[in-house]
């Protein structure tokens, strides 16, 4: 059977690899969770919040991981060294990048590229010695990406870009702004940018600029 297998690196683009490791056990379960931010100041004319758009969260991959040290898993361990090595792998500083790892996680229809979010580990069987026989870790794993890929995959709708729209039937200049940067207000410094003196009464197949306010 296949082990969940961690891989680490250096850098986003996942090119300078640290190394890597297989679980000794499957998760039974992986979660992973979506959330959308949305903007709740009350919209114009309108004393309740209006649900937004503002941005996409990132994914975030969570599960359980056991070392066990008893001999179940037909391979010889230390339960420290495991936990040891995973904190090499996801967790701690690397001094020349200044940043923490970088991992993929592989397993099954599972390619997950992030960084950990959260580990939370929890030591559940000792010898008679006080040395650990079983841990189990919690760990949660926030996706990343590189920003060629982030450029390639995105919808290009942020309003940190330049668009260029062609005025539709029915398209107003704060209806526009609205959908373009949330702020219907800012029609006025579209106007002037586009040099409209009649934005009340676009033109079908009229281009207009909306170029990154801030």
């Amino acid at each position: 059977m296949a082990k969940l297998k961690i891989e680490s690196y250096k850098d986003e683009k996942l090119g300078a690899k640290l190394g890597s490791m297989e679980l000794m056990f499957n998760p039974s379960t992986l979660s992973l969770s979506h959330s959308i931010d949305y903007h709740d100041e009350p919209a114009p004319n309108r004393s309740s919040p209006e649900a937004r758009y503002k941005k996409t969260e990132p994914e975030i991959l969570s599960f359980e991981i056991m070392f066990d040290g008893t001999g179940v898993a037909a391979e010889p361990t230390t339960v420290s060294e495991k936990v040891e090595t995973f904190k090499e792998l996801t967790y701690y500083y690397i001094g020349d990048t200044h940043q923490t790892p970088y991992v993929n996680v592989i397993w099954g229809d599972i390619n997950f590229k992030g960084r950990l979010k959260s580990l939370d580990i929890k030591h559940t069987l000792f010898d008679t010695e006080g040395t650990v026989l079983r841990s189990n870790l919690t760990v949660s794993f926030t996706n990343t990406m590189d920003l060629e890929t982030e450029a390639k995959e995105s919808d290009r709708q942020s309003p940190d870009l330049t668009h260029v729209r062609s005025v539709k039937a029915g398209d107003t200049l704060p209806l526009l702004c609205n959908e373009i940067y949330g702020d219907p207000g800012l029609y006025l410094k579209v106007a002037r940018i586009n040099g409209l003196t009649d934005f009340r009464n676009l033109q079908p197949g009229t281009e207009v600029t909306f170029p990154p306010i801030k």
